[in-house]
């Protein structure tokens, strides 16, 4: 057990100071791309080839995220092949990974060409309520997505089938109904291909609400402690969890374009001929725009991460009430850490800054108070020693 929390801490300091250099190469190339005139220099010579309006516009935004995603490309081989497959984690080979990373591109260029072109068209028309207008269209569109994510997108990646074990399907259906949330079905998906993490998850909403258990959790976990997990996630969708997220996230979406907007104005004014644009619906802005969210985002990250601990620690409680089997519940909890080398007591900084989730080692102790508080047997602690 020892051996197995050590290996677990040293992955992941080793993916959290990947994470950091990431965090600082993405700033201070973007700075340099911004501030040294690059930017412009790019669309002058693509617009020079591709033309104007909405064509070189949109050849102006899928070359500058090619060249951000090859730029990005060797500390994502680095972090999500080398490290996954020194830990024992990854069942990838190098053309599976390479294959999904081109994917992943190709629909990364499909949506967001076409996002950032709107923007742009936003930002002509609209000039100074530009933020507030992008910011209204993206609660819809976040919906829309979701909508389409398990029909259209999820399956590009991994195949996806009805759960094979019908009696397991028959009794997360009764589960969640009894919460009040109906599902389409339960899928159970091919995770295996690329790890051996394992995880479960809603997708859709609405009709298209489905129950997804990737293969990994199925072989490692009982039904007892697959029931848990899907508790936790039907507790999401009991409490509305994803209509507060959305709304969460619109709000630091404001938030954040107004400021952008404010900040961008008066860098253009100040140093627009360094940087050789002077106007915001300039495409070439496009490469400040992303380096000033990216440092919003790193600031208001800590505080989206402390709301999502909130709810997934109300989700807990909601699951062990819902399940009545904190025996199952922390042995559940306990072997997701063990099969996704979570660190079960991560350093108190690490976790206010990158965890979405609390601790597996707060998670257990949550299911050994429920027991210990409703007379029922109480699960034996996990130290993370």
């Amino acid at each position: 057990m020892a051996q197995q929390v050590q290996k677990a801490r040293r992955y992941n300091r080793e993916k959290e100071r990947l994470h950091l250099i990431g965090l600082a190469f993405g700033l201070v190339s973007g700075a340099l791309v911004v501030f040294s005139g690059s930017g412009a220099g790019l669309r002058s010579r693509v617009q020079r080839r591709a033309g104007g309006g909405i064509a070189g516009r949109s050849a102006v935004v899928a070359l500058y995220a090619l060249l951000s995603w090859l730029a990005g490309l060797p500390l994502s081989y680095y972090s999500g092949y080398v490290v996954e497959h020194r830990y024992d984690l990854s069942n990838q080979s190098h053309r599976g990974w390479a294959w999904d990373q081109l994917k992943g591109l190709g629909l990364g260029l499909a949506l967001e060409v076409p996002l950032v072109d709107g923007v742009y068209a936003v930002i002509g028309r609209w000039p100074r309520r530009w933020w507030a207008i992008v910011s209204a269209a993206s609660i819809p569109l976040t919906v829309v997505m979701a909508q389409l994510f398990p029909v259209l997108i999820a399956p590009i990646f991994n195949k996806y089938e009805p759960l094979k074990d019908q009696e397991l399907a028959r009794r997360l259906k009764d589960l969640a109904a009894g919460s009040g949330v109906r599902v389409a079905d339960v899928l159970q998906m091919d995770m295996s291909r690329q790890t051996k993490k394992a995880n479960a998850f809603f997708a859709g909403l609405g009709a298209t609400k489905r129950i997804v258990l990737a293969d990994t959790l199925l072989d490692n976990f009982t039904p007892e402690e697959i029931e848990y997990v899907v508790a936790h996630e039907i507790a999401h969708q009991a409490h509305g969890d994803i209509w507060r997220l959305v709304a969460v996230g619109s709000a630091f979406t404001v938030g954040m374009s107004w400021l952008v907007d404010r900040v961008a104005r008066r860098l253009l004014d100040n140093l627009g001929r360094r940087i050789g644009v002077d106007d915001l619906a300039d495409v070439a802005t496009l490469p400040l725009l992303g380096w000033l969210l990216s440092v919003a985002g790193l600031v208001l990250g800590p505080v989206q991460n402390a709301y999502s601990r909130a709810i997934e620690r109300r989700a807990d409680a909601f699951a062990f009430r819902l399940t009545r089997d904190p025996l199952n519940a922390a042995s559940g909890l306990a072997r997701l850490g063990e099969v996704n080398l979570s660190d079960p007591k991560p350093p108190a900084l690490v976790r206010y800054l990158l965890y979405s989730h609390p601790p597996v080692v707060e998670r257990v102790e949550h299911a050994r108070r429920f027991a210990r508080e409703n007379a029922l047997p109480v699960p034996p602690p996990l130290h993370g020693e």
